[in-house]
């Protein structure tokens, strides 16, 4: 009975979409244009964030994510990381990674081992996995998931999260 159980539990995971996350949907509907800035700000270059995030009093922010294939995912990205609200924020407070684990679109044979060693480094167990470390590498923040909230709601609550 109990292997029966736990094959049903395996199953809704396994059938839910990207992992054991919170994704209210709430922020519906289509997302605003995103920030021009959101290109230039976000970067694939963990060290060379770091680097930045130490020289500037800042922090490093990474989404951990299935860029094209998980819809949580595409939804945090539309509706708040490349939003005004987001960025406003960052340009101040955070150096921006994305580590991305597409399945449509390839990557580079050394960038796609190097993203699996991070996550396996963070414990990324689901998509998508926010993560800020301080300028020192120390996780000091970490979320799964996304509960659908606007770039203003999200980025209100991180900075409470943050302290800053």
């Amino acid at each position: 009975m109990k292997t029966i159980l736990s094959l049903l539990i395996l199953a809704v995971f396994a059938f839910a979409g990207c992992g054991p996350q919170k994704f209210g949907g709430a922020a519906g509907g289509e997302a605003p244009p995103a920030d021009p800035r959101a290109e230039q700000m976000w970067t694939t270059d963990l060290p060379a964030a770091q680097a930045r995030a130490k020289t500037a009093d800042k922090l490093v922010f990474i989404d951990f994510t299935g860029s094209d294939w998980c819809p949580p995912c595409m939804a945090l990205h539309d509706h708040v990381l490349v939003q005004k609200p987001f960025l406003d924020f960052a340009e101040k407070n955070l150096e921006l990674v994305v580590i991305d684990f597409p399945k449509n679109k390839p990557l580079d044979q050394k960038v796609e081992l190097a993203n699996r060693a991070l996550a396996e480094q963070y414990k990324v167990e689901s998509f998508p996995t926010l993560i800020v470390l301080d300028a020192a590498g120390n996780m000091v923040h970490r979320d799964e998931g996304y509960g659908g909230k606007k770039a203003e709601a999200f980025t209100a609550e991180l900075k409470q999260k943050l302290g800053r």
